[in-house]
This record gives structure tokens, sequence and C-alpha cells, in this order.
């Protein structure tokens, strides 16, 4: 049971975080030929126009980052009910 709190705190925090750094550092990107926003530098097989966030801050790597929040919440977690 103990495990199942754990589990869920930790992906919690992790989805917390994603949804945080999505929507405040991802680059997204308009496409200049149909006008959608994206998170793709390239759309429509032309470079798009960059509309905020961070050009290094990829889907790729916000995920990456909110993925290891919820390793390091549950690693804490673990270890601090454990300790």
């Amino acid at each position: 049971a103990l495990l199942v709190v754990v589990a869920a705190a930790a992906g919690l925090a992790g989805a917390f975080a994603d949804s945080v750094l999505g929507a405040t550092v991802q680059a997204m990107y308009r496409c200049r030929a149909c006008g959608s926003e994206t998170e793709r530098a390239v759309h429509c097989g032309a470079p798009a126009e960059q509309v905020r966030g961070l050009r290094l801050m990829t889907n790729d790597l916000v995920n990456l980052c909110a993925s290891a929040v919820a390793g390091a919440v549950a690693a804490g977690l673990g270890l601090w009910l454990t300790g």
C-alpha cells in the first residue's frame, strides 16, 4: 500500500512538472504555411516561427525533466519513509 502512495505522489509530481514546464519554457512555434501552433521547428516542410519558450527546451526535454522530477520524488519519499 505504501508503494502505491509513493508511486501516485511521484506520478502526480511528474505530471505537474510536465504541465508547468510545457506551459512556461517549452519552445512553441507557429507554422508560416498553415498558421497552426506546433512544438516542431519545421512544419509543412518549412521553418516555423518561434512564438514562445526556449529554443533548446523541446517536448522531449520537457518529458525528460518531468520524468527526472518524478524519479527524484519517488526516491526521496522512499528514503524518507524507510529511513
